[in-house]
């Protein structure tokens, strides 16, 4: 399994947390407002390694053609 696949599990298992609390357990909004910014560093660090990984494929085609 991806690691891009791992970040979605865990970005829909925060999601659906998210939602259970928000509808049962609303004057928790300290709980609620953490798991907010979890899902959203999450986010944040699945756009960083998407584009990492795209400039080192990047890289490495450049590196091909120059050495053929």
């Amino acid at each position: 399994m991806s690691n891009k696949d791992s970040y979605k599990r865990k970005h829909r298992y925060l999601d659906n947390q998210i939602t259970k609390l928000e509808k049962t357990n609303s004057y928790n909004r300290d709980l609620i407002t953490n798991l907010k910014k979890k899902k959203l560093k999450l986010k944040d660090q699945m756009v960083s390694d998407t584009r990492s990984i795209g400039k080192y494929h990047k890289e490495f085609k450049n590196a091909l053609a120059i050495g053929s």
